[in-house]
C-alpha cells in the first residue's frame, strides 16, 4: 500500500480522481445514451442507429493514423514553450490529421452526389463518416490534453458533456416528434460532438497557437521524419486492429445477421466494458508515467508501475464480472426483453474484459516500448486466425460463437504481447507481476535488516 500512495502522489493524486470520475461517469453516461436511444427508436432504427455509431467510430480510430499514440510518445513535455519546442512534430500531427479528416469528408460528399440508390443502411453512411472525421480530432485532442497533465479538459468534454447532452437531447426530440429514424438520431449526436469537440479545438489553439503549420525553425532532420512516419504507419494499422476488436464484430453483424442482433450484441458490449474501466482509468495517469521510465531507460521503475496498474486493473475487473454475473441478464432486460435470451453471450464478453484488465497497460506497453512493428506483425497474423475462427464459430454457435472467438483473438495478443515486452524490458504486465515484486521487495528489506546481516549482535 505504500508503493501504491507514492505512485498516486507522484502521478498527482488530483489528476487520478479527476480521471476515474471521468471515466466513471462515461462508462454510466454511455449506458444512458444507448438507454435513451434505444426508448427512442423502434428496434431496426435502433440497430441502425448503432450501426452507424460503430462505422463511425471505427473510422475515427483508425483516420487518425496513429498521430495521438506518435503524440504521447515523442512529446518533450519539460521546458516546453509555445510556438517554439515540439513544432516539428504538431506539424507532422497536423498534417496525416488534415488527411484523415479531409479523407471521410470527401468520400462523405462522393457518397451523398452518387447517382446510385444504396440500400440501407449504406445509403446512411454519409453520417458516419462525417461522425468519424470530429471524432478523429476528438481523440487528437483528447491525448494532447492528457500529457499535458489537464485531464478535466482531456476528459470532460466527449465523456461527460457530450453524453449527457447526447441523453437528454434523444429523447427529447424524439417526444417531439422529430426523432423518426437511426440515421437522424445519428446526426444529433454528431453535431453535439462537433460542438464539444471545436470547444477543445478553440483551447488548444490558445495553448499552441499555429506557428507549427509553418515550417519550423528547429526542423526534424530526415532520420526523425522517417521514423515517425514508419512508426505512424504501424500506429494506424494497429489502430486498424484496435478499431476491429471494438466495432467490427458489431457491423459485421449488422451486415450478416441484422441490425436488431447487432443492437444486442453492441449493449452486451458495452456492458462488459464496464470491467475495463479501472483498466481505462488508471491507463490515463499511468501511461505516460510508463513512457516516462522508458524514456529514462528506468525498467525496474517500468515494472513497479506495471505491475501495480495491472494487478489493480484485473482485481476490480475481477470483482466486477462476479456482480455482472448476476446482474446481467436484468440489465440486459432493460434494455430489451428479447435481449435476456443471449445472456450467455454477455458472460463470454466479460471474460474477455477481465482477461484484458489481467495485462493491464497491455499493447500499450509494447507500442510505447518501441515494440510498434512486431505488435504490427502479430496482429496481423492473429486477425487472419480470428477471421477464420470468426466465421467458423458464428456459423456453428452464432452470437455465442463470434464471441468466444473475439476472446481468443484478445488472448493470442496479449500473450504474445507479453512475450516481446518480457524480452525487451524485462517487464511482466500481467497482474500476477505484482507477487514476483512484492517478493522481491521483501528480499530486499530482509538483506537490508540490520539483524538479518548481523549487525543486531553487533557491541554497544
Amino acid at each position: 500500500m505504500e508503493r501504491l500512495r507514492a505512485l498516486v502522489l507522484r502521478a498527482d493524486a488530483r489528476r487520478l480522481f479527476w480521471s476515474l470520475c471521468s471515466r466513471f461517469g462515461s462508462t454510466v453516461l454511455s449506458f444512458a445514451v444507448l438507454f435513451a436511444a434505444s426508448h427512442s427508436l423502434q428496434t431496426s432504427e435502433y440497430g441502425l442507429y448503432i450501426f452507424l455509431f460503430s462505422v463511425g467510430t471505427s473510422l475515427g480510430l483508425i483516420f487518425t493514423f496513429g498521430q495521438h499514440i506518435l503524440l504521447v510518445k515523442h512529446f518533450r513535455l519539460k521546458d516546453h514553450q509555445r510556438g517554439k519546442t515540439n513544432q516539428a512534430l504538431l506539424r507532422v500531427n497536423a498534417f496525416w490529421l488534415a488527411i484523415g479528416c479531409g479523407g471521410q469528408l470527401l468520400v462523405a460528399l462522393l457518397l451523398l452526389l452518387s447517382p446510385w440508390d444504396l440500400p440501407s443502411p449504406y445509403r446512411e453512411l454519409p453520417v458516419a463518416l462525417l461522425f468519424g472525421a470530429i471524432f478523429t480530432m476528438s481523440e487528437y485532442f483528447q491525448n494532447y490534453f492528457r500529457i499535458h497533465g489537464q485531464i478535466v479538459l482531456a476528459l470532460v468534454p466527449r465523456e461527460n458533456l457530450w453524453r449527457i447532452a447526447s441523453a437528454v437531447c434523444l429523447p427529447a426530440v424524439a417526444f417531439a416528434g422529430l426523432l423518426s429514424s437511426g440515421s437522424a438520431a445519428t446526426e444529433l449526436v454528431t453535431g453535439l460532438l462537433f460542438i464539444v469537440t471545436g470547444y477543445q479545438t478553440v483551447r488548444f489553439v490558445q495553448q499552441e497557437g499555429l506557428w507549427f503549420l509553418r515550417e519550423p525553425q528547429v526542423a526534424a532532420d530526415r532520420k526523425t521524419l522517417r521514423i515517425w512516419r514508419q512508426e505512424s504507419a504501424n500506429f494506424t494499422a494497429n489502430g486498424f486492429f484496435n478499431s476491429a476488436a471494438a466495432y467490427f464484430e458489431t457491423i459485421l453483424i449488422g451486415v450478416a445477421i441484422g441490425l436488431e442482433a447487432a443492437a444486442f450484441y453492441f449493449v452486451a458490449y458495452r456492458i462488459s466494458m464496464l470491467l475495463t474501466l479501472p483498466v481505462l482509468a488508471i491507463d490515463t495517469v499511468g501511461v505516460p508515467l510508463i513512457s516516462a521510465r522508458f524514456q529514462e531507460d528506468d525498467k525496474v521503475g517500468a515494472q513497479k508501475v506495471v505491475a501495480m496498474l495491472s494487478a489493480g486493473s484485473f482485481a476490480l475487473a475481477l470483482i466486477g464480472g462476479v456482480f455482472l454475473y448476476f446482474t446481467g441478464p436484468f440489465v440486459l432486460h432493460l434494455f430489451d426483453p428479447a435481449f435476456v435470451e443471449h445472456s450467455g453471450v454477455l458472460l463470454i464478453l466479460c471474460l474477455s474484459a477481465i482477461t484484458h484488465a489481467f495485462f493491464g497497460p497491455g499493447t500499450w506497453v509494447i507500442m510505447i516500448g518501441g515494440g510498434e512493428r512486431y505488435l504490427l506483425i502479430l496482429r496481423c497474423v492473429v486477425f487472419g486466425f480470428y477471421v477464420l475462427l470468426l466465421f467458423g464459430l458464428g456459423k456453428w454457435l452464432g452470437l455465442t460463437g463470434i464471441a468466444i472467438a473475439g476472446w481468443a483473438q484478445l488472448l493470442a495478443v496479449h500473450l504474445f504481447s507479453r512475450r516481446w515486452v518480457m524480452r525487451r524490458w524485462q517487464v511482466d504486465n500481467m497482474a500476477t507481476a505484482i507477487l514476483g515484486l512484492r517478493r522481491r521487495q521483501a528480499a530486499e528489506r530482509s538483506a537490508t535488516d540490520p539483524v538479518a546481516v548481523g549487525e543486531g549482535d553487533a557491541p554497544v
